[in-house]
Parts: C-alpha cells; structure tokens; sequence
C-alpha cells in the first residue's frame, strides 16, 4: 500500500512540474482596449484588427456593448492595429511590438467622420492587338 502511494504521489508530481513547465513556455502576447468617440462615450461594433506586418496574418474582433476588445493568442511580433466603423474615420496605429506574454492595452478614440464622395470613371480602354506586331492605318482616297 505504501509503495502504491509513493508511486501515485511522484506521477502526481510529474504532471504538475511538466504542467507548469509547459504553461511558461507559451509564446504568445494579447492586446486589448476600450473604444471611444471624442465626448468618452463607448462605442460597440467596431471592428478591430490586428495585422502582423511581417507576414500580413490579421486576426479580427468587434467591440462589444461596453466598447471593449481582447485579440488573445497572437504571435509576437510587429503589429498594425485598425479600428473601422461606419459614420467614423478609420484609426490606425504601427509601430506595436508584442514581446512574450505581453498584453498592451490600446484605447482607441473614434473621431466623426465627414461625408466621402466616390468618383467612379468608367470608360472603354482601346483595344490593342497582343498577338500582331503589325501598324496599320487607314488612308482614304480624295476624289
């Protein structure tokens, strides 16, 4: 009986030194904020994305009602932060380095956006001949 407990007692020890060994080994970072407009008030449903500028990898999230955002497990490394809504200016920060188990909180502020117009040109290119290397011109008789 007594061995039997002995035996228990060091599998039990295994599992929780390779347990907490594993745990510290995790390589990962998190960021997390609150977005607001200019008066302070909370705003939900932006959308927030993270992208890893060195391999263009985004991860996204939207607010929720308290205006509130965590992007969990990312990679560390270099990131652009974006934050796009609808009725507002699009916010973009560069230049955040995440570290191991790092978790930076970034509060975004919103500023109204102004109305935007869209130009659309659509015309008919001319039509070039790929396959003849040929000029050719019309010449018209006078009479």
């Amino acid at each position: 009986m007594r061995a039997f407990l002995r035996v228990l007692l060091v599998g039990v020890l295994v599992l929780v030194i390779t347990s907490v060994t594993s745990w510290a080994q995790l390589s990962t970072a998190q960021l997390s904020g609150r977005v607001t407009d200019e008066s302070g008030a909370v705003i939900p449903g932006v959308t927030i994305t993270a992208t890893q500028t060195d391999t263009g990898l985004t991860r996204s999230v939207t607010t929720d009602a308290n205006g509130m955002y965590v992007l969990p497990n990312l990679s560390t490394g270099p990131y652009r932060l974006e934050a796009v809504l609808q009725g507002f200016r699009t916010f973009a920060q560069t230049g955040i380095v995440l570290q191991v188990a790092a978790a930076p909180v970034i509060n975004v502020v919103l500023a109204i956006g102004s109305l935007q117009e869209t130009v659309s040109v659509e015309a008919a290119a001319p039509l070039v001949d790929l396959q003849s290397a040929g000029i050719g011109d019309v010449i018209e008789n006078k009479r």
